[in-house]
């Protein structure tokens, strides 16, 4: 039995293709975190002893994208099921992935899946903060579900180029001054701030909220309740949701009062609908 130690996508190509260069069956390979040591760790075997076997290997662009967005699910069984897959690519079924039924396939796609949703809420939820320092700089907290912070941090780069900003999560921080990304350990909690602009963000957030359009199973489908906490329009949505309703109401009332009756006396209006029931009459 082969004991392997991961930590990142890198450093599991690396050793996967060792492994495989070798024939080494994924039955043979135990793989475990640094932070979670296997009792079988004693017992280990060298795999590097064993004699190359195939040294060049070549497996798809799409596999290795797909593997690389996996690898940061947060879940022990991601490193075991991607050996597994590319062992089958090489070895077995060079076109594997084009079977979504098969259950290796299948799960390899959920992962990627709930990597990539959980990406596009990270894009849509981190709320920036200021701190009252002498030159300006930002500072949001985000608890993501999976391990994207690395993947994610080019966005922001992108969007926020010109800022000094930080995002702090419980799994690492990474901090950008316009000219440098660096990541330091994670927070066990959001640190807290107090941000007078998010007072106007508040009063904006209301002032655009439409209540006809208001479709609350899907808000919460895109926004699920376990963001609420670290938005500060947040406190806002209940009261909002709760009176949507009455003010459309309102809303309808006031543009029949002041909208439709100004249409309905419109001379011109008159004429183009007599001009229609003529039209009928005569065909």
């Amino acid at each position: 039995m082969y004991c392997i130690e991961v930590t990142c996508f890198e450093q599991w190509r690396t050793v996967a293709r060792a492994l495989l260069q070798r024939h080494v069956d994924p039955s043979s390979v135990a793989w475990q975190r640094d932070d979670q040591p296997s009792l079988l760790a004693a017992f280990s075997e060298d795999y590097e002893a064993l004699p190359v076997l195939t040294p060049s290997l070549s497996v798809s662009q799409e596999f290795l994208q797909l593997a690389e967005s996996v690898a940061c699910c947060r879940d022990d069984a991601r490193w075991p099921l991607l050996y597994r897959v590319v062992w089958r690519l090489i070895f077995e079924d060079k076109r594997l992935l084009d079977d979504r039924l098969d259950t290796d396939v299948a799960r390899l796609l959920a992962m990627h899946k709930a990597v990539s949703r959980n990406i596009h809420k990270m894009k849509a939820f981190v709320r920036f903060r200021k701190l009252e320092i002498p030159h300006e700089y930002y500072v949001a907290w985000f608890e993501p579900e999976h391990l994207i912070v690395p993947r994610t941090a080019p966005f922001f780069i992108k969007r926020f180029n010109s800022m000094h900003w930080s995002i702090c999560t419980p799994d690492c921080c990474v901090h950008w001054d316009t000219a440098q990304l660096v990541f330091f350990p994670g927070l066990p909690q959001a640190p807290q701030i107090s941000d007078k602009v998010e007072e106007l963000w508040c009063q904006y957030y209301a002032s655009i909220f439409n209540p006809a359009r208001l479709k609350l199973q899907a808000m919460q489908s895109e926004m699920p309740k376990k963001y609420w906490k670290n938005l500060p329009e947040a406190p806002l949505i209940t009261q909002l949701t709760r009176n949507a309703s009455a003010r459309t109401t309102t809303m309808l009332s006031n543009t029949k009062k002041n909208g439709w009756s100004k249409t309905e006396n419109s001379q011109f209006i008159r004429e183009k609908q007599a001009a229609l029931r003529a039209a009928r009459r005569d065909t």
